[in-house]
């Protein structure tokens, strides 16, 4: 594996996961679930109004889009602020995490839901248990190979719907150039400023390179 190197791991605070994990994968980056870091958040800090702001802080592609997010859970309460900033953004937050791995993923329910459903296998016999999870996966293989047969295009529909949301909320955006190539994008007051296009027309965008650049 490289050691580690063009890979992710996501995991929650497990101190002696992480120290195996810097043993065998020293150049491995490794990321904090944010649902569980949320988990532990709602315990002190309640209310819808948090919770959405901290999937917004948590999603942000972009440092600025973080800190504007961050600032508003911090005038709704200091504490909270001071809670999530002493939980290493860096590791759960998308506008710190590497380009170049082709994962945006911010937790690790994919993970979470393959344990659950091999929760009854994992009771048995290693034989038994691995047979048992090997005619799972055939199963579903088998059952997204039949329902990707019947997509109208080469494109599964749900990449199709995020890319129309995507487009849904770029319609609000402008874009202002300053004329020395460089351009600011707004949307009302929020806005990102000293984006460059190089001789190449190619947008420097985090959400695209997060997803797109391993492929």
């Amino acid at each position: 594996m490289d050691a580690g190197r063009g890979m992710c791991v996501i995991s929650y605070q497990h101190k002696g996961l992480l120290e195996a994990t810097k043993k065998v994968l020293p150049y491995v980056e490794h990321r904090q679930c944010a649902r569980h870091i949320y988990a532990d958040f709602r315990k002190i800090y309640s209310g819808i109004e948090l919770r959405n702001l901290f999937w917004k802080a948590a999603k942000s592609t972009v440092e600025g889009g973080f800190k504007n997010h961050m600032d508003e859970i911090r005038q709704i309460s200091p504490g909270a602020y001071e809670h999530l900033m002493a939980r290493e953004p860096n590791t759960w937050c998308r506008a710190f995490f590497s380009t170049g791995l082709a994962c945006d993923t911010v937790e690790n329910g994919k993970a979470e839901c393959f344990n659950a459903v091999i929760l009854d296998s994992r009771k048995k016999l290693l034989l038994t248990m691995l047979e048992e999870i090997r005619v799972y996966m055939m199963d579903r293989f088998y059952n997204l190979r039949e329902l990707a047969e019947k997509w109208e295009g080469d494109v599964c529909p749900s990449a199709i719907k995020k890319m129309e949301e995507f487009g849904e909320d770029l319609k609000f955006w402008r874009v202002h150039p300053n004329g020395q190539n460089e351009f600011e994008v707004r949307n009302g007051l929020e806005s990102y400023g000293n984006i460059t296009i190089s001789a190449q027309r190619s947008m420097d965008f985090k959400m695209f390179h997060i997803i797109v650049d391993k492929l």
